[in-house]
């Protein structure tokens, strides 16, 4: 069974697929491939029978080598054995909200509502993430209610974002915080948490959910957020 967080940030790709047009559902496995930009382009919740299948496509570039699989899942170990390279691990983190919990939204973070914005938050990100997002992968989520995307200001100018979505068990989750690289080491990635901390209450959710590198996860530790498992990232080495 996978994690909560993981399974939440499953279905976050899974919504963006789904509202973007680009998801495809595979006898074994779910891929999203955008007619433009590299991201989200990935592949997952795999079956285990579906593994040759999944190679034989990957090899005619029919989906894309972007593996991710919960960890304790036993179909990493099939990966491996079919010469799949494990290229990243990240882990699932999350925090039980109480009522003792405050924080504070920020007058510099506005949420996006309309194309223009889109297209900061694309640039943003893109630049913080190092992989082309394009516009188009994310404008109709203007339409998703369940989803809010934010960016915020730093000197009169653009330099963060963050997405803050709502899931079907009514728990939120914290996605691609990011800030400019060389705005950087000023408090902005910390600011844009605790602007979405402070809206994912408002969601009256149980839970709060994120996934985070090995150097965010002792940020995030901070706020409370414990250890819920891990993700992994597969690439077939002959590509």
């Amino acid at each position: 069974m996978e994690s909560r967080p993981i399974e939440h940030q499953f279905e976050f790709w899974a919504n963006l697929g789904k509202v973007g047009g680009y998801i495809h559902q595979y006898d074994g496995y779910t891929t999203l491939l955008p007619k433009r930009g590299s991201w989200p382009s990935k592949t997952f919740n795999i079956q285990n029978n579906s593994i040759t299948k999944l190679k034989t496509e990957i090899l005619k570039n029919n989906i894309p080598n972007a593996i991710a699989l919960d960890a304790d899942d036993i179909i990493n170990q099939v990966l491996i054995e079919n010469h799949f390279n494990m290229t990243s691990v990240v882990e699932g983190m999350s925090v039980k909200v109480s009522s003792n919990m405050v924080f504070k939204e920020s007058a510099n973070i506005i949420r996006v509502e309309d194309e223009n914005g889109i297209d900061k938050f694309s640039s943003i990100a893109s630049n913080a993430f190092s992989y082309n997002i394009h516009p188009t992968v994310l404008v109709h989520l203007l339409e998703d209610t369940n989803t809010q995307l934010f960016i915020g200001q730093h000197k009169a100018q653009f330099v963060s974002c963050g997405i803050l979505y709502l899931d079907k068990n009514g728990d939120s989750g914290l996605h691609m915080i990011g800030a400019k690289k060389q705005m950087r080491g000023l408090g902005i990635g910390k600011e844009m948490t605790e602007h979405l901390l402070a809206n994912a209450l408002k969601n009256h959710s149980k839970e709060i959910h994120l996934v985070a590198s090995k150097f965010g996860a002792p940020i995030y530790r901070k706020y409370g957020f414990t250890n819920r498992g891990y993700l992994n990232s597969f690439k077939l080495k002959s590509i």
